[in-house]
C-alpha cells in the first residue's frame, strides 16, 4: 500500500518542476547566429592587433611602464585633450595622453643637456625660454 507523502511544513516548493509552481519554463530563445559571434570576435581581435602594431611603430621607446600621477594646469590639460580629439577626428585613432606626455619628456631630455644642473623652477623656465628662442631663430 502506498502511504501518502507527508506535507512539508513550509508548503509546496514553488520552483518544483511540476505544473503547480509559480514559474514556468521560458521558451528557448534563438542564440545569436554563429556568423555574428565569429565576426564580432574577429573584429575585436583585429582591433587589439592593430593597437599592438601601432605601439610598435611609434617613435617612442617601448619599455616597462610605471604608473605615475601628476597634475597639469587646466590650460595644458585642455590643450592636450583638444589635441587628442582633433587627432582622432582627422586620423581615425587617438594617441593616448600618456604617449604625448612621454614624447614631451623625451624631447626635453634630449634638448636640455645639463638638466641635472637645474636648481630651481626659474632656472628651468629660463632654459626652456632659451630653447624656444633658439628654435624660433633657426626657423
Amino acid at each position: 500500500m502506498n502511504k501518502p507523502k507527508p506535507n512539508n511544513a513550509l508548503g509546496d516548493n514553488p520552483l518544483a518542476s511540476t505544473n503547480k509552481g509559480i514559474f514556468s519554463k521560458t521558451a528557448n530563445s534563438e542564440p545569436l547566429p554563429q556568423d555574428n559571434q565569429e565576426r564580432r570576435i574577429k573584429k575585436e581581435e583585429s582591433r587589439i592587433k592593430n593597437l599592438e602594431n601601432n605601439q610598435n611603430i611609434r617613435f617612442l621607446n617601448e619599455s616597462e611602464r610605471e604608473k605615475v600621477n601628476f597634475r597639469l594646469p587646466s590650460e595644458l590639460n585642455d590643450w592636450l585633450d583638444d589635441l587628442i580629439k582633433t587627432g582622432k577626428r582627422k586620423h581615425g585613432h587617438k594617441i593616448p595622453k600618456e604617449i604625448w606626455v612621454q614624447a614631451a619628456l623625451e624631447l626635453m631630455k634630449e634638448l636640455i643637456v645639463d638638466c641635472h644642473e637645474v636648481t630651481s623652477i626659474d632656472e628651468l623656465r629660463a632654459k626652456l625660454t632659451s630653447i624656444v628662442e633658439q628654435t624660433n631663430r633657426n626657423s
